[in-house]
């Protein structure tokens, strides 16, 4: 006996695959900071909000008002008007609850953005439900 499945997606969040041909990673620009811990890229089809895997930065309302502009304008100035690579982890969802894409975000030169927001001390380390790819490397830098 042979079982057909035609089109049924049976995984829990469909992956969005922002890999260019040959598995080349494709460039995206930065359209806009919206925190610390948040971008917004456009991709081929539209734009989309990012938000960093890892970090958590101050809100850039309440309270911590001041230090969130901080930190949204220190990661308006690491970007500056480079595009940027997105890089999903296997571990945690490709969306979270308001459909941002979980990513981790790097610059041309390899850097990666979610790591230096934490080593400048403009986020800290977050972890959301389960361990993350770099979860202990960013856990030593923010101590």
């Amino acid at each position: 006996m042979v079982f057909l499945f035609w089109g049924i997606n049976f995984s829990k969040t469909e992956k969005s695959d922002f890999k260019g041909e040959n598995n080349n990673y494709q460039w995206m620009e930065v359209v806009k900071v919206v925190d610390g811990d948040t971008i917004e890229v456009k991709t081929s089809e539209k734009n989309e909000s990012v938000r960093l895997i890892g970090i958590d930065a101050p809100e850039i309302e309440g309270k911590t008002k001041e230090k969130g502009i901080e930190s949204k304008n220190y990661l308006k100035n690491l970007i500056g008007t480079e595009k940027v690579r997105l890089e999903a982890d296997e571990t945690q969802d490709d969306r979270d609850i308001y459909n941002r894409l979980l990513r981790y975000v790097f610059l041309k030169d390899g850097k990666m953005i979610n790591k230096m927001m934490i080593e400048a001390k403009m986020a800290e380390e977050y972890t959301f439900k389960t361990k993350y790819k770099y979860q202990e490397e960013f856990r030593e830098i923010g101590k």
